[in-house]
């Protein structure tokens, strides 16, 4: 067995291992922060995370591929609630280099509601946030191979009390061919924090070029903390400096509570290539709930 197959039964074992371990079936997590889509690329394709190599901000066995760049992204979001991402890759070789990420996401204010003797009233304010501080790094292990491993410290915060903690992340990809890969890992897992559940993520998908200017993806994640599972389905097309690109995502069962589960899983975007400068923009309707717009600006330097 030579040390490439050595390494992927390796890469494998760690991730069926993990998911035995953190796997409890139905729960409630929190940290839904973690779920959120770190870029418009991204989101348009189904919130998949091997699209490309901007997906190295959740996928870190792409950091290798990713050049010197800034990436910022912000939502539009429902009433005052807002998302915004940081991040910073910087290739330290030819074949690996790190990514810092941070991660924000603010609810804005809302009515403080007490009961007073059967009867409710308003009792001031109060804010809730997340943030999630994401140190990455990636590595090609010959021409086929690459792994990647993350780090994060997450906090949220309710009113006046507040919940921390640290997670870990590890990818791995491998090249079929020059326009075939394949990547699995596993996603914030870690212990429970306060007692809560965080929303661990298993995920595998196959990427493949249909010519110079189609790409095709499959993915299929498992949170196995929530007994949730979600088959992902996303296309691209080029067009001179422009990118369409679609996505739908399949729910392994109903679990979004909307009226109209069709459109609010489908998802739409564009992206326009700058040479070293991309800027890319995703659609998610939320049908009942209205629509969410993402933004993101990357810079190559």
């Amino acid at each position: 067995m030579n040390m490439k197959s050595k390494i992927i039964i390796t890469l494998l074992s760690v991730i069926i291992f993990t998911q035995v371990v953190f796997a409890k079936g139905v729960g409630t997590t929190m940290f839904q922060i973690l779920q959120m889509p770190m870029t418009a690329y991204d989101a348009a394709l189904a919130n998949t995370s091997i699209s490309g190599e901007i997906s190295a901000l959740s996928n870190s066995s792409l950091i290798p591929f990713l050049f010197r760049s800034l990436t910022l992204s912000h939502v539009v979001y429902l009433e005052d609630m807002r998302y915004s991402v940081g991040a910073v890759n910087v290739p330290l070789n030819k074949n690996s280099g790190i990514n810092f990420s941070f991660c924000y996401f603010d609810s804005g204010k809302m009515d403080k509601i007490l009961d007073d003797d059967g009867r409710y009233k308003e009792d001031g304010s109060f804010s809730a946030n997340d943030k999630v501080f994401n140190l990455s790094y990636g590595t090609r292990i010959g021409e086929s191979l690459s792994v990647g491993l993350s780090l994060k410290y997450i906090e949220q915060k309710i009113d006046d009390v507040s919940y921390s903690g640290f997670l870990a992340g590890l990818d791995g990809l491998y090249f079929v061919s020059n326009d075939v890969f394949v990547t699995l890992g596993i996603d914030n897992f870690g212990s429970d924090i306060d007692g809560y559940s965080v929303p661990t993520k298993i995920y595998c998908g196959l990427t493949g070029n249909f010519n110079e200017t189609m790409t095709g993806i499959v993915q299929f994640d498992s949170y196995y903390n929530e007994d949730l599972s979600e088959l992902k389905l996303a296309i691209e097309k080029k067009v001179d400096k422009i990118d369409m690109r679609f996505g739908y995502i399949i729910p392994g069962k109903e679990y979004n509570g909307t009226n109209n589960p069709v459109l609010t899983n489908l998802t739409i975007g564009l992206g326009i290539n700058f040479t070293n400068c991309f800027v890319d923009y995703a659609w998610l309707p939320k049908g009942d709930l209205g629509n969410v717009h993402m933004f993101t600006l990357r810079v190559n330097f």
